[in-house]
């Protein structure tokens, strides 16, 4: 899910970027300090808006720096369990799909890719082929998951999605809007 959070800081202005002017110079530092982090509780910040700085601000003596208060907001994304997503598959290899969820892929394992019993995996033409339904999911389209499960980034690793498709309503995107045109939907249906 994405989020917009306010956000209160305190940024360091080296002195190098007192040119720049202080907006400039705390925009810069907050992009620095935020954007492309992963942070506990916000998510992945993937980027800043809006920095109300503050113009009176503290010399640390020893490097020179000003410290000012700053106000801005954070737009981050943090998967929840259970929420269902739109993405682009945008690999394909002998154990699942990968889809682009926003700032990072998440694997959709082939044992919950499709209600069919078994998929064949083409990894060179880059296509999954249900076994009963005929179904194919290619590289490129867009396809509707629920999330199973996440692990955040630990070290060197990045964030780990594991999504499910084996149910009704997920999976491709186009055979989703087929079936539902084509059988129609129960008000029971709907909420499921």
């Amino acid at each position: 899910m994405f989020y917009k959070y306010k956000v209160v800081d305190v940024i360091s202005i080296k002195p190098r970027m007192f040119k720049e002017g202080l907006e400039k110079a705390a925009y810069m530092q907050l992009i620095e300090k935020y954007v492309g982090v992963y942070d506990k509780d916000l998510g992945y910040i993937l980027m800043i808006s809006e920095p109300k700085v503050d113009p009176l601000g503290k010399i640390i003596a020893e490097d020179g720096s000003s410290n000012h208060k700053v106000e801005f907001y954070a737009y981050a994304y943090k998967p929840l369990k259970g929420e269902v997503v739109e993405g682009e598959v945008v690999g394909i290899e002998n154990f699942g799909i990968f889809v682009r969820l926003g700032p990072v892929d998440a694997l959709v394992h082939k044992s919950v890719l499709m209600e069919d019993s078994s998929v064949d995996i083409n990894k060179i033409e880059g296509l999954v082929v249900g076994r009963n339904s005929g179904y194919v999911i290619r590289k490129g389209d867009v396809v509707r998951a629920r999330v199973l499960d996440y692990s955040p980034p630990t070290g060197l690793s990045l964030m780990k999605i594991a999504l499910y498709m084996k149910s009704r309503f997920l999976g491709k995107v186009d055979y989703i809007l087929e079936n539902v045109s084509r059988k129609g939907v129960s008000r029971e249906e709907e909420g499921s």
